[in-house]
């Protein structure tokens, strides 16, 4: 049982370290397809999925509470970011905003916290599961707030001839 914890806190920080990683398109002001949109998102709700699943604490009235907060904060955060969108290729673009960064690198340091409490110092949990309410937050606001920014805002944007991977400053 404990080899089977371990695998679960190692990929809960892998995942997460992928979230963060595959976020940085929206650091470079570079265009970027759905896919590659909401691949971070997939990944830190993997996250947050094995974070809940071997959270001790088993609150899920909290859970739940957290999941609609965090969904509800993401949709208004994804009005926010000025989106281009070259519509024939399917590529958005936004200005560079720190929000969806910030919020994947406390994802990984929920999950590094997990990790390291657990693992290495052995100590128990108080079986709250706020950590992993906290963790779910994180992932239904980045879930949020890409359906938001790609089917409400970059829809109603102009039209910019784009190349993927390419920044137009």
């Amino acid at each position: 049982m404990q080899i089977l914890l371990l695998v679960a806190h190692l990929a809960a920080v892998l995942l997460a370290a992928l979230a963060l990683w595959s976020m940085r398109h929206e650091l470079s002001e570079t265009a970027a397809s759905r896919f590659e949109w909401l691949l971070p998102t997939a990944f830190a709700v993997a996250t947050a999925t094995v974070l809940l699943i071997v959270s001790p604490g088993k609150r899920l009235e909290l859970w739940v509470i957290a999941i609609a907060i965090g969904f509800a904060v993401g949709l208004g955060a994804g009005m926010i970011p000025t989106a281009i969108k070259d519509f024939s290729l399917e590529l958005v673009r936004i200005k560079r905003t720190w929000d969806g960064t910030i919020a994947a690198g406390l994802l990984l340091l929920l999950a590094l916290v997990r990790f390291v409490t657990t693992e290495l110092m052995g100590r128990q949990s108080g079986g709250y599961g706020v950590l992993a309410a906290a963790a779910s937050f994180l992932a239904a606001y980045l879930a949020g707030r890409v359906i938001t920014l790609l089917f409400y805002n970059a829809p109603r944007t102009i039209h910019l001839d784009m190349v993927r991977g390419q920044s137009y400053r």
